[in-house]
């Protein structure tokens, strides 16, 4: 289909991939009932550490692969005033900066500390023995905290020990989507680990219902735009069948036109065969009835006597004859039934009378007996 996509418009670029601040947001990690929805418990622990309901919130959570542990974090509606949240809605993901720092650490870590700094904040992440979601996340502004200072008190807070291992990044975190849909986040001029599928989906702060109306406005689109590259197809089959129907139509005129020009010469040739063949037939196909009797003629005992001859069509001989010696009529039979020429020959009403005896020869000769006129 890519021949005819490339007369279509091109479809719009992916939406942006929004990054807002993290010190907006707290943050704590809760446990959770692996057998039981993850929404609600969301919800549930929202309420029990936020002092304001969870539709007042812009909240997201990440989950741990088995289910049992959740890092939750929401920030209060009202710290973000409408100029920040103009571009919201036209974005595909809007997640706090630490969110996208909370990739999985690397395996067999023994504890792993996190830091990002940039212009205004630092941010560091804690990770203990075996944790798949940080246990400590501290934000700071950077005229009010110091790097290592942060990073003791974290290690602190979750229990490490001096030689854990922290690594570090700095620069403006950004992301987008790529061309094979996946979200790209980078730290400056470096890329940061890309995170589960299912943390892109509820790591978003927006609320639950646009985001839900967001999705299905999408699969409308997507359907729209593949409804849009069928009909497409369709038109440009349609225009491929009505051209290769007009290059039909020229050759069929072409030929017709030919057959025209030719015409006269097929009538030609036409009245020269059927002459040809009139000719074959009247030489061929004409009664022979003096070449037929030419043919029975010498093998006539003195006997008989020939009294009437009827023909049978273009090939049979019907003769009336009389015989003095009766013995002479099967005699005159069995020699015609040895000449080449004959195909069947029969006696019939045979009677005697006054030492005369009567009978009718049937002959039927061979097609190819007689040619142009005489025997083979």
């Amino acid at each position: 289909m890519s021949v005819f996509t490339k007369f279509l418009p091109a479809p719009p670029p992916a939406p942006p991939i929004l990054v807002v601040p993290g010190d907006r947001f707290f943050v704590r990690r809760v446990s959770l009932l692996a057998d039981q929805a993850v929404s609600p418990q969301i919800r549930l622990a929202l309420e029990g550490m936020a002092p304001f309901p969870p539709d007042q919130l812009y909240y997201g959570h990440l989950v741990a692969a088995d289910g049992g542990a959740a890092l939750v974090f929401g920030a209060y509606r009202r710290r973000f005033d409408a100029a920040e949240i103009e571009n919201w809605p036209d974005a595909a993901l809007v997640t706090p900066e630490f969110a996208i720092l909370a990739q999985v650490p690397p395996t067999g870590a023994q504890g792993f500390i996190r830091v990002h700094s940039d212009e205004t904040r630092i941010t560091v992440l804690a990770w203990g023995v075996g944790d798949v979601l940080p246990a400590v996340v501290l934000i700071r502004a950077v005229e009010a905290a110091n790097e290592e200072a942060l990073i003791a008190e974290v290690r602190a807070r979750a229990g490490l020990t001096d030689e854990v291992v922290v690594e570090k990044h700095s620069g403006v975190l950004a992301g987008q989507i790529a061309a094979d849909g996946q979200a790209v986040f980078t730290s400056g001029e470096n890329a940061l680990a890309t995170l589960p599928g299912a943390w892109i989906t509820t790591s978003d702060v927006r609320d639950p219902e646009f985001l839900d109306n967001r999705v299905k406005a999408q699969v409308r689109d997507l359907w729209l735009w593949r409804s849009l590259l069928a009909a497409a197809a369709v038109f440009a089959i349609a225009a491929l069948v009505e051209v290769t129907t007009a290059g039909l139509r020229w050759q069929t005129h072409r030929r017709e036109t030919r057959v025209k020009e030719q015409a006269d010469l097929v009538q030609q040739i036409d009245t020269a065969q059927a002459l040809s063949n009139r000719i074959a037939e009247l030489s061929e196909k004409r009664l022979v009835p003096f070449e037929m009797l030419a043919t029975v003629n010498p093998p006539r005992p003195d006997s008989v006597v020939f009294q009437r001859t009827v023909t049978r069509g273009l090939h049979g001989l019907e003769i009336e004859a009389q015989a003095g010696n009766a013995e002479d009529v099967g005699a005159y039979a069995a020699a015609l039934k040895k000449l080449p020429e004959l195909a069947d020959v029969k006696t019939r009403e045979v009677r005697a009378r006054d030492s005369v005896t009567s009978f009718v020869l049937a002959l039927e000769f061979k097609p190819e007996a007689f040619r142009q006129g005489g025997t083979k």
